[in-house]
């Protein structure tokens, strides 16, 4: 018998003819009882079916708590929130969040949380409604349920209508409450929920123009202080997202807070390094921090990041950091010529081979702003950066496709470049993008296209002019010799004189 069988055979009593555990005389309750001990009562994605009637059917208290129950254990599975729109429960969910019964209350918005992970189910939950309700919720002097609210918004920050509308009703202000509570476990769940809400430029210059001072203060506060490794890292991500704020970017220069970051970034932890080195490579979209960043080295690091194997899993994240941090960088006119002297075309032509989609596109762009500096333009076409572009240009992913075509055309300007291009078979390759779905891509592959075979042109006019240049020469000296005297003397037989005079 498999182990669900011999568990079941043990608590009857009839294993093996051994003598029962229990009684004759014991009743249902005691054997349903003693077979949750020692039996997976967990539900899964087999038993939605019947989930979804007991949500549908339950309507007293005991009911809903295990129809929510059975629901909570299989929200995680984006199933569950399809099977929920499609049966159009969710507003049984959410309505069971304003009960009466503390514990359906928190079982409902537990279950609100997990499923608002899932894309389909997010913006259905968190309705303008729903969100005010939560709101006064917030006033509650329950523990557990704040730290519910918490991890709801934890999730649902992440979805991008959510986020509109906290942001449009002012909620945020409630998020911030949660963040500096004095409850650990809240404040944590509060920081990765400001996370979630600032993950857009828009949002974090919303949120950084509040009271920057208050943002700077607690979270360098939190990292410079805290034991809490999960503190630590989530703060140092919640930085690099307001750093997308140009006015928050400037205030972090005026406070001097950069030897802290570069302090973070050049640790050997990952959960430290990677958010602080995502911090700096943000700060660099601001045009005006890029010189300042450079003396600290933003180009060492981020060339270092490069140099770490993408195929493991935990460190794939380190080549996406150094190829944004490379690609805000490289915008700079000034900072091009430099990137070569630290070894960043050399990294940048390596990540432009990730598996990773973003990578690989951050790098392009990388790619398109440096070879706008020829000598850069010449040294990544040699270092083998024609081939990955010319792929990632056919990859099927709009945005990779329009910036490795943009980095090609940029690659193409200098004529050497040009007739390394041909030689690599490009001229097929982007014969095939010019009838590319992608109207970007194809409008540049047509100039590209142009301007090869424009090169192809001057080189064959060049070969032909060589070619001429080379038979006058011939005829010349078939005709005056090799010392330009006549034709006589190159024969060797002949009276000078008398070949003159005959020419005469």
């Amino acid at each position: 018998q498999d182990g669900v069988g011999r568990r079941r055979c043990r608590v009857s009593g009839r294993a093996e003819g051994r003598a029962p555990y229990c009684t004759m005389g014991c009743g249902n309750s005691v054997l349903e009882k003693a077979q949750s001990y020692v039996m997976d009562t967990r539900h899964t994605v087999d038993d939605l079916p019947e989930i979804m009637n007991k949500v549908k059917s339950a309507n007293k208290t005991e009911a809903i708590k295990g129809a929510l129950g059975m629901l909570q254990d299989v929200c995680g599975e984006e199933a569950t929130a399809q099977m929920l729109l499609k049966a159009k429960l969710v507003g049984n969910v959410t309505g069971w969040v304003t009960a009466k019964d503390g514990d359906v209350k928190r079982l409902a918005l537990s279950c609100c949380s997990q499923l608002s992970a899932h894309e389909c189910c997010a913006g259905e939950i968190g309705s303008k409604e729903f969100l005010g309700t939560l709101t006064l919720m917030m006033r509650t002097k329950d523990a557990a349920l704040r730290r519910e609210l918490a991890r709801y918004f934890s999730y649902a920050g992440a979805n991008p209508d959510v986020r509109a509308r906290i942001l449009e009703d002012n909620i945020d202000d409630q998020v911030w409450l949660m963040v500096t509570s004095k409850d650990q476990p809240t404040s944590l769940l509060g920081v990765i929920a400001f996370c979630k809400i600032a993950d857009d430029p828009e949002a974090a210059n919303k949120l950084a123009a509040k009271d920057i001072d208050a943002l700077i203060k607690f979270f360098f506060g939190r990292i410079t202080k805290s034991d809490d490794t999960d503190v630590e890292r989530w703060c140092l991500v919640a930085i690099a997202r307001l750093s997308l704020a140009n006015e928050f970017s400037d205030k972090l220069a005026l406070t001097d807070k950069f030897p802290i970051l570069f302090s973070k970034a050049m640790d050997n932890i990952a959960s430290r390094k990677l958010p602080a080195a995502l911090c700096i490579a943000n700060l660099a979209s601001n045009k005006n921090l890029r010189v300042k960043l450079i003396k600290h080295k933003a180009y060492q690091l981020f060339v270092e990041m490069a140099k770490v194997p993408s195929a493991r899993k935990d460190m794939a994240e380190y080549q996406r950091v150094a190829a944004l941090g490379l690609k805000n960088l490289a915008s700079n006119f000034d900072l091009r010529a430099l990137a070569a002297k630290v070894g960043a075309l050399e990294a940048v032509v390596k990540m432009l081979r990730s598996k990773n989609l973003e990578t690989a596109r951050y790098a392009a762009k990388a790619a398109s702003e440096l070879s706008l500096h020829e000598e850069n333009g010449r040294k990544m076409v040699l270092g083998g950066a024609l081939k990955p572009l010319l792929e990632m240009a056919k990859s099927g992913d709009a945005y990779c496709e329009n910036e490795a075509v943009s980095a090609l055309a940029n690659l193409a300007l200098s004529e050497d470049n040009q007739k390394q291009f041909l030689k690599e078979g490009g001229m097929a390759a982007i014969e095939v993008m010019t009838v590319s779905r992608n109207p970007r891509v194809a409008h540049l592959a047509k100039k590209l296209m142009t301007r090869l075979r424009m090169a192809k042109l001057k080189t064959a006019a060049r070969f032909a002019g060589h070619v001429a240049t080379m038979q006058k020469e011939i005829v010349h000296k078939e005709t005056y010799g090799e010392g330009g005297m006549g034709m006589g003397r190159g024969r060797g037989g002949g009276d000078s004189e008398e070949s003159g005079s005959e020419e005469d």
